[in-house]
């Protein structure tokens, strides 16, 4: 069963940390927007353009219109193979799979995003806690905590749960800017074996994600 990313960041500027005259990690960011995060040298990029260019041609509904509010978007994964449409669906990844994202808010949602709905960015986690929607089995949150930085502030949230017979375990962070006109998404996800055996690294590339906001 496919299932689509929900309210699923141009250009990315990729940076190496040099250590010893080697570079370490890549540093994705987007400049503007004042958002960066670090992953390893090895894991392949899918590019903002790569991802644009699929949503754009989505058929999904409203898919052209979530589209046009994004700023900047950038994905990383272990998985050579990978292809950019397992970005924007909930399969669960063998490999561990970050996909960052900045988003304009509509003017609709400006005054109406509160942290139930960072929460709900990807799968509705709020309404599965509340027994609303049994749809996703053996649903079980690990994390929940505020998260506040210079240029936003939110919730990470890390949960797992299972389709087609396949658990997989989602480190999320959702933020929206001071001046509540932005959302940033940070998500690292693979199947639970996958996390369990990736935790620190995992853990490390999230701790990484700042946002400084717009200049």
């Amino acid at each position: 069963m496919r299932r689509p990313m929900v309210a699923l960041l141009g250009i990315a500027l990729v940076l190496g940390l040099t250590a010893c005259g080697e570079s370490s990690k890549l540093y994705p960011a987007s400049k503007s927007e004042g958002v960066f995060f670090s992953v390893p040298t090895n894991w392949k990029a899918l590019s903002t353009a790569s991802l644009n260019k699929y949503e754009k041609e989505s058929t999904e509904p409203e898919g052209a219109a979530r589209q046009a509010l994004v700023k900047w978007q950038i994905a990383y994964t272990t998985n050579k193979k990978l292809k950019v449409s397992e970005v924007f669906n909930l399969t669960a990844p063998a490999q561990p799979l970050v996909f960052a994202r900045v988003r304009d808010l509509e003017s609709s949602e400006i005054n109406s995003v509160s942290y139930n709905t960072l929460r709900d960015v990807i799968v509705p986690v709020t309404s599965i806690i509340n027994g609303d929607d049994p749809s996703a089995p053996d649903f079980q949150i690990l994390v929940d905590q505020e998260v506040v930085q210079k240029g936003a502030r939110g919730v990470q949230t890390v949960y797992s749960f299972s389709i087609d017979d396949k658990e997989q375990t989602i480190n999320q962070t959702s933020l929206m800017s001071n001046d509540r006109t932005t959302m940033y998404i940070f998500v690292v996800r693979c199947t639970t074996e996958c996390y369990a055996k990736n935790k620190k690294k995992i853990e490390e590339i999230v701790s990484s994600f700042t946002v400084e906001g717009a200049r």
